[in-house]
């Protein structure tokens, strides 16, 4: 009886393993195919080794986005990863961490000056640079106009490219963050040419992520 009770019990956790790891399968197609859809001549391609990712433009930008999972930080995988390159304002790196974000970008950015900033009607960042620039500073704007919609996730920068880690939900409508971070990171790159802020507004992609079930 006791092999049988035992046999019925793994059983179940491996229903619902492979329940779970379908669903995230699920979302996560569902989630690159917006993604896509906002990019110029976006793709989504599977890579070996990475799975499935989405390619294509945003403004200046050529970016990638994909699904990662990290043994190291399981409280944060898995996760989307962001990675844009092209023309970014700001003369030195920094990194800025949202939320409560665990670990690192860039690793050395450890060794950097520290400063928490309140968003006031969004979460928390904590940035980090070798000269912590002043709030009006492009990243910093562009993150902090995301308001309440922009996650836990981590946004690094340098002159030519951008990078971005942020929270992978379970459920289609559970990862609209990773729209915020992307909009920020095209707001940061338009800034390069410098439009007004209403400009920029007007040319930023929209961005939406159908609900898996509807609103009643």
């Amino acid at each position: 009886m006791i092999w049988i009770i035992a046999g019925a019990v793994a059983l179940m956790v491996l229903l619902a393993l492979v329940r779970r790891l379908g669903r995230t399968a699920a979302t996560r197609q569902q989630v690159l195919e917006e993604v896509r859809r906002m990019l110029r001549g976006g793709l989504v391609e599977n890579t070996p080794g990475r799975g499935p990712q989405a390619r294509g433009r945003l403004g200046q930008l050529e970016i990638t986005v994909d699904m990662h999972q990290d043994a190291k930080r399981t409280r944060q995988s898995p996760m989307w990863r962001v990675l844009a390159v092209g023309p970014v304002r700001i003369e030195s790196p920094l990194e800025v961490r949202v939320d409560g974000w665990q670990g690192w970008i860039d690793p050395w950015m450890q060794l950097a000056e520290t400063r928490g900033i309140s968003s006031g009607v969004g979460p928390t960042l904590e940035l980090h640079g070798d000269h912590l620039p002043e709030l009006s500073h492009p990243v910093l704007m562009a993150l902090r106009r995301q308001g309440p919609a922009l996650g836990r996730g981590a946004l690094y920068a340098r002159p030519d490219l951008m990078r971005a880690e942020i929270r992978c939900g379970s459920r289609p409508e559970e990862n609209r963050p990773l729209f915020a971070y992307l909009q920020a990171m095209a707001e940061v790159s338009e800034s390069t040419v410098n439009l007004t802020l209403g400009d920029r507004l007007q040319r930023l992609p929209r961005i939406r992520v159908e609900s898996a079930t509807p609103e009643r």
